[in-house]
Order: structure tokens, then sequence, then C-alpha cells
């Protein structure tokens, strides 16, 4: 709080500074009349960002982007060494094949067996009792047969599917639109799973300003309540000065610190504000 002998009835304002925050440093500018706009500085952030790791282990082969690069949800960003995965998607495309195949020739011979053991039926006492027997053996066997078989191909399905999720994960897709701010490894590097960093997406598009206020004004913020957002002022000028909504107030106040965390969205089409820029947020005093 500052005060330079002045008395409270002459001071126009209350300057409010929490440092240490877990969030953000963050300083409040706040009027001690209840009803004058509040206005509180935070930081940009992105919606949308994430540092891509592997799901397996290997060596980058080829990197499909470069940095600053706009990229589309499912691109695909960096390719692991797989030679040996492609090589087993193959063997068991080709199993599967022959297991259908086999199927195939399965059914046409189950399919002859029956109609001669029909043929063979209807003769009855004309023909030997082991020819008969023998017919509807040689069905019975064919149709246990069909049943493997079909089992073997469902194997097969599954045994593909075990493979081509293998190559899968040496590929490395966006998971959603967004920049490529940062590339961390290059071409030979060993690539662990779910531990080395390759590369840093972020969404410029879906941005909003960090804040953290005093639990005091917490009756003064509201969710969808229309801000101003001034990104910049020295750098940016008006050309800073966005419309802004409060998305969401956190319900839990800190209370070692007495804070509470509120995020608020907002649209820069002309794209000059980044992540990282400071944002000053103005609360009016009433709103639509």
């Amino acid at each position: 709080m500052t005060g330079s002998g002045r008395d409270s009835g002459e001071m126009e304002g209350i300057e409010l500074k929490i440092v240490g925050c877990a969030l953000a440093s963050v300083f409040f500018l706040l009027s001690s009349a209840s009803a004058a706009p509040l206005r509180a500085a935070g930081v940009v952030r992105a919606q949308d960002e994430v540092v891509v790791k592997s799901e397996a282990s290997g060596i980058l082969w080829n990197i499909r982007v470069e940095e600053g690069q706009q990229v589309r949800e499912g691109q695909l960003l960096v390719e692991l060494k797989n030679n040996r995965q492609k090589i087993g998607v193959e063997l068991a495309r080709a199993n599967l094949l022959k297991a259908q195949s086999s199927l195939v020739a399965s059914k046409v011979a189950y399919e002859n067996a029956k109609k001669e053991w029909a043929r063979v039926s209807i003769a009855g006492d004309a023909l030997p009792r082991k020819e008969l027997e023998d017919k509807e053996d040689e069905t019975l066997r064919l149709q246990a047969l069909l049943q493997v078989q079909e089992g073997e191909i469902e194997q097969a399905k599954a045994e593909l599917k075990l493979r081509e999720n293998e190559l899968t994960e040496t590929q490395l897709l966006a998971p959603f639109s967004a920049v490529v701010t940062q590339i961390f490894i290059h071409k030979g590097d060993a690539v662990r799973p779910l531990e080395t960093p390759v590369l840093e997406l972020v969404a410029l598009d879906r941005l909003y300003v960090e804040l953290v206020l005093p639990v005091e004004v917490l009756p003064r913020v509201r969710v969808n309540q229309r801000v101003r957002v001034q990104t910049e002022r020295e750098i940016l000028g008006r050309a800073g000065v966005l419309e802004g909504r409060v998305s969401h107030i956190n319900p839990k106040v800190d209370a070692s610190s007495r804070t509470f965390f509120v995020k608020v969205i907002f649209s820069d089409p002309q794209g000059k504000v980044h992540p990282g820029m400071l944002g000053e947020v103005s609360f009016p005093e009433s709103n639509p």
C-alpha cells in the first residue's frame, strides 16, 4: 500500500502488490471507491500448448516441420527410424492374407464334402456303410477346420493391428492445430519414450490472460463478465486493446496468499499478441 503524507480521503486509489504467487506476479490498482473500475495485470497464456514426446524409443529419422511453421491437427511432425516396424506390418498383412486364402479353400472343400455326404446318404444301403461313415467324418473334419481357421484369421487381424500400432508410435502427429515454436532434437538423436522432449506446439489463436486477484474483489468478478484487455501498452499501443471475457473463476481461494485465479479469454484477429506478454485487464463498473 502506498502513501505520501496524504490521508485516505485525499487518495484517489490504493495500490496493492502481490508477489510470490504460484501462478504469476501480479499488480493490482484498486480505487478506494468500491464501485470504481478494477484493473489487474497478468500474463498472456495459450490455451493449448504442449511439449510433444514419443511413446516409443528409437532414433530420430526425419523431421517434417520447421520452427515457426503452422501445422494442422493430425499432421506428421517427426518420424523415428521404423524399417523394422514397416517389415512387421508387411509380414502381418501377408499372414492375414494367407489365412484368409486358406479359409476360402477350406470352405470350398467343406461344401463339396457336404454334397458328397448327402449323395451317399441318399443311396443308403446300396453303398457300403464304411463309405458313408468316411464321407460323414470328412465333412465334420472340414467343419472343425473352418472354425480353427476363422480363429486364426481373428488372431492374424489382431497381430496386424498390433504391428500397425507399433509403426504409428514411431510417427508423431500434431494433437491440435498450432505453431511449432521450438524443436529440441536433431536427426540421429536417440529418443527415450515419454522422456525426451521433441518439439513444442503452441496454438496462438486461443489465448487468455492469467490473473491472480485478492479475495476482497471476489464479489466484483463473475463468469462471462465483459472486460477490456490491454497487452504490452508500450509496444502495441492501441493495437493491443482487445475485448475479453471472464471464462473461469477458480472456486478455491489460496489460504496462504488470500488470492484466487481468474482466466480471461480474448480474441486477437491481427495476431499481434503472443504468449508470455503482459496483459492489463480492466473490469468495468457495470457490465451488460
